[in-house]
């Protein structure tokens, strides 16, 4: 049996956004094994999609530090894979599995590493989801759809915590709250914005808020919790799945749990400045997006940004509060 390997990328949305990939290759490798490896946060998202054979966790050794790729090589070839389909657009991944001695190599063409490809397709250059981008690896020309499967364990940890969070009368349906962004500053709304966002939706929709966050946006989300005090939800990745069901909307930056949502089919409120929308507006009939136009440095896609962050700040807590009213009964993109 032919053993294909797919290395996920390693941001959370780019993972959610890879789905339909896994899902197409498994439905045109019927007689193959497939095989898909990345970091712990990233096999967490994928766990238990059918189209998975094998998940292979790349622990931190592997992925950072001197000898890194080496370590990484070592451990795909003790996998003895017929082929990879390098979903990173990294040298490092692609350096990674030409020393594994993989016979064939599919990904991107970047300057950097096409010496390291046998089979190459053209640089990203015009803004589309990422979701058509990774189906475009398997010829693809349509836009398919995300899905993420919640596992029993995190359904059991999400019941647990909502019987917790009953005992102080904080029950579902919920408006989920995910404030930060890995990318950088330059995505996250202001936190006393966010919160005055937070107070007038739980007043319009009586929806009690709850907080989704990552252990290194505990800060942010302490500054945000201290003028709209409510739950923090540091879960696993498997529990968050199953707690953003109990939602009725998420507000959130355009980040990972946003794709997470989207893929889970729970409606969305996005706020998008610093980066463009159209490389991550997929299943958009949930979504409601706000972005204000003729902001004339957006979308710059900056970590940090260098003036005074007008694309986000110049959008009211009220428009918030409107779009989380509007977001369970449709999804658009609204140009403020």
């Amino acid at each position: 049996m032919k053993r294909i390997g797919v290395r996920l990328p390693n941001p959370i949305g780019d993972v959610v956004a890879a789905t339909p990939f896994l899902e197409l290759l498994a439905t045109r490798e019927k007689e193959s094994r497939i095989v898909v490896i990345g970091n712990s946060k990233a096999c967490e998202v994928v766990k238990g999609i059918d189209a998975i054979d094998e998940m292979i966790t790349l622990t931190p050794p592997c992925l950072k530090g001197i000898g890194a790729v080496r370590r990484q090589a070592r451990r795909l070839k003790k996998l003895q894979l017929d082929k990879i389909y390098l979903l990173p657009n990294s040298f490092s991944s692609a350096l990674a599995a030409k020393l594994a001695g993989i016979p064939e190599r599919i990904g991107r063409r970047t300057l950097m590493r096409s010496f390291l490809l046998n089979d190459k397709l053209p640089q990203i250059k015009d803004a589309r989801p990422m979701t058509k981008i990774y189906a475009e690896l398997l010829g693809e020309s349509q836009e398919p759809r995300t899905k993420l499967i919640i596992s029993a364990k995190g359904s059991r940890l999400a019941k647990d915590t909502i019987e917790a969070l009953a005992e102080n009368k904080i029950i579902p349906p919920f408006l989920g709250i995910a404030p930060g962004a890995a990318f950088g500053p330059s995505k996250i709304y202001p936190p006393e914005l966010m919160a005055e966002a937070i107070r007038l939706a739980t007043k319009a929709t009586g929806l009690q808020p709850i907080y989704f966050g990552a252990p290194n946006e505990s800060e942010l989300i302490r500054s945000i919790k201290k003028l709209a005090p409510a739950p923090f939800m540091h879960s696993s990745i498997e529990e968050m799945k199953a707690l953003l069901k109990h939602c009725r909307v998420l507000l959130t930056m355009d980040n990972g749990a946003r794709h997470m949502a989207a893929a889970l089919d729970i409606p969305q409120v996005v706020l998008f400045g610093a980066t463009d929308p159209q490389w991550t507006t997929f299943q958009g009939e949930l979504t409601v997006g706000l972005r204000k136009e003729n902001v004339e440095c957006s979308p710059c896609h900056k970590k940090v940004c260098p003036t005074d962050h007008r694309c986000l700040v110049t959008i009211t807590p009220a428009e918030v509060a409107e779009a989380v009213v509007d977001a369970a009964r449709k999804g658009t993109l609204l140009n403020l």
